[in-house]
């Protein structure tokens, strides 16, 4: 039967070892299902953060925002509209 996962070794700092350790023996699972489980949110996370990198630059794009300033006036823009639209005017 073939095998259904890859062997990956790398090393730990011994704190960061013994961590994992515990966190498996807590779970009652295998320290491999702890780091599995770990590179599998990391990579969920690293995929998320580009995700809204790519956002930001089409956001930043499209409203010809080049430096903070630009920021603070769309903001001051946008509650300066929104004031309005509630006070009727």
């Amino acid at each position: 039967m073939a095998r259904t996962t890859k062997i990956v070794n790398f090393s730990l700092p011994p704190e960061i070892y013994k961590e994992v350790e515990e966190l498996a023996k807590q779970r009652e699972t295998s320290r491999s299902q702890v780091l599995r489980e770990a590179l599998k949110r990391y990579v969920a996370s690293e995929r998320r953060w580009q995700q809204l990198r790519k956002w930001g630059e089409e956001t930043k794009g499209r409203l010809g925002i080049k430096d903070e300033d630009d920021v603070e006036r769309i903001i001051h823009e946008y509650r300066e509209e929104k004031s309005r639209s509630k006070s009727g005017t």
